[in-house]
């Protein structure tokens, strides 16, 4: 079976993923598709050959993806527009509110900047799966639509890029225009690409739950960043903590559970000969919190964070406004 008379399953059939599979493993008589799929033959490879660039994966190829092949629904088609070799590097995906605080997308910043040697993966949607996007150094985009279409707008240029120097990807036939059921659909892939899934931040009804919730299903690792629980951004966050999901809460601990290098992922500073800048410049005496912000040309809430993860891990302490160093 060539991969239009897959394509016509799905499309001109309306037959799941599994079903599509089933069929063409067992070589199971298809005539009457056949049939239907002559009449609509003109009009699919039409639209398909619209899209320049296109690359078309189906399940059987050996392109695609081994991670995602094993999970209980894999895609029978992918449509890909960029590098489609990133679909088998190590993936991990990113992904949390579309309305972020400043909290949350410093946080995102400084994950994506510590993770070199992943490919993220991510639902270009507002916030931060944004940022994921704009700071990593190599991502796949999921879309929740045809892989032709633009969603949301705003990210026209940032999916531009994408497509000429990442990759995206779809399931969805081109030109299918996002829809609320669609994205369930494109959390499940998120999380089938990946091995580990982080959420930064995410309110009670965040999608990005849904993306967590696909991940512990297939046995994958799931994280969550812990915020403020006054927060609404917060709350689906903490809650996936609540429900087991390994907390992201040290520097430390970020280093150990993804293996990452010997490098400040909550904070934002760099180290310097194994200790970070902030240390050094509390271990020189300058100790309160506004001549730090002007040594170190950092946001407030930004520093606040990075304070914060020190006191816990016991390296400082706090007294009458001065921050000392405790070794």
């Amino acid at each position: 079976m060539n991969t239009l008379d897959i394509i016509a399953l799905k499309e001109v059939n309306k037959l799941k993923n599994r079903e599509v599979i089933d069929m063409v493993d067992n070589n199971r008589d298809f005539l009457v598709i056949r049939t239907d799929f002559s009449q609509r033959k003109d009009e699919i490879v039409h639209r398909l050959s619209d899209v320049q660039g296109l690359k078309i994966l189906t399940y059987w190829d050996s392109d695609y993806p081994q991670i995602i092949r094993n999970i209980p629904d894999p895609p029978a088609v992918l449509y890909c527009l960029g590098d489609i070799s990133l679909l088998n590097s190590d993936c991990l995906s990113i992904v949390g509110s579309r309305k972020t605080t400043e909290y949350g997308r410093q946080i995102c910043k400084n994950l994506c900047s510590q993770l070199d040697d992943h490919t993220l993966v991510s639902g270009m949607a507002f916030g931060i799966d944004t940022i994921v996007h704009q700071n990593a150094k190599r991502t796949i985009a999921v879309l929740g639509c045809g892989v032709d279409v633009i969603y949301p707008q705003s990210n026209k240029e940032l999916y531009r890029r994408l497509v000429e120097e990442e990759l995206v990807i779809s399931e969805f036939f081109p030109g299918t225009p996002p829809a609320k059921y669609t994205f369930p659909y494109r959390n499940r892939i998120i999380a089938g690409l990946s091995s580990k899934t982080i959420v930064v931040e995410a309110s009670k009804k965040s999608g990005s739950l849904i993306t967590a919730a696909y991940a512990a299903n297939f046995s994958r690792d799931v994280y969550a960043v812990p915020g403020d629980i006054t927060r609404l951004n917060s709350e689906g966050t903490n809650h996936l903590i609540y429900s087991g999901a390994t907390p992201i809460t040290s520097v430390e601990r970020a280093r150990k559970i993804l293996g990452l290098q010997e490098k400040l992922v909550l904070g934002c500073s760099a180290y310097e000969n194994g200790e970070s800048v902030l240390i050094g410049y509390i271990r020189k005496g300058i100790s309160t919190l506004d001549e730090l912000a002007e040594k170190t040309g950092r946001d407030l809430s930004e520093l606040m964070a990075e304070i914060s993860e020190h006191e816990i891990n016991g390296l400082i302490y706090q007294e009458s406004g001065k921050y000392y160093y405790k070794g």
